[in-house]
């Protein structure tokens, strides 16, 4: 199987379930019969695959002054909208529909880590190296022993 249908499959596999867990944990967002869990699930992964990247394009300069804030009002639009469609699915408000999207959000990307198919990578590297830099910055904090002094490197980048 290609990587595409493999990856496709886990967004909707990671899109139901997460669904499912919000709908559980909220009253206001909730399915009435597994069918319509299912319908959202497919048309929800077919909107992020295909029509959510175009969204993110024509909000981008809004999404740059808000810092990206305006990216789970869009994410609560959509499912909001998916709700009046489809019938069987409700949310009871649109703070409801933002608020569930994140969890929505933070859920499948949690489900995405456990399986791998996250496509960023954190690495974290502890050394005793001096360099200029650090030196420059550790000598503004008093009490700072130069014996303990270490450098903690995060690098986070994309996977290739």
């Amino acid at each position: 199987m290609p990587s595409k249908v493999i990856a496709n499959f886990t967004n909707l596999i990671a899109t139901g379930i997460s669904l499912w867990i919000t709908s559980a944990l909220f009253d206001g967002f909730s399915f009435d019969t597994t069918e319509a869990l299912l319908i959202t699930t497919v048309l929800l992964t077919l909107i992020n695959i295909f029509v959510k990247p175009m969204i993110l394009l024509l909000t981008l300069p809004l999404a740059v002054v808000s810092l990206g804030l305006i990216i789970p009002i869009i994410n609560g639009a959509v499912l909001l909208g998916l709700a009046e469609v489809i019938p069987n699915f409700g949310i009871t408000s649109f703070f409801q529909a933002i608020f569930a999207a994140l969890l929505v959000s933070i859920i499948s990307t949690l489900i995405y880590v456990a399986l791998g198919r996250h496509k960023t990578f954190v690495s974290v590297k502890n050394s005793t190296d001096f360099s200029s830099d650090s030196q420059r910055f550790s000598t503004h904090n008093e009490g700072f022993s130069r014996k303990n002094k270490t450098t903690i490197d995060v690098d986070v980048r994309e996977k290739k």
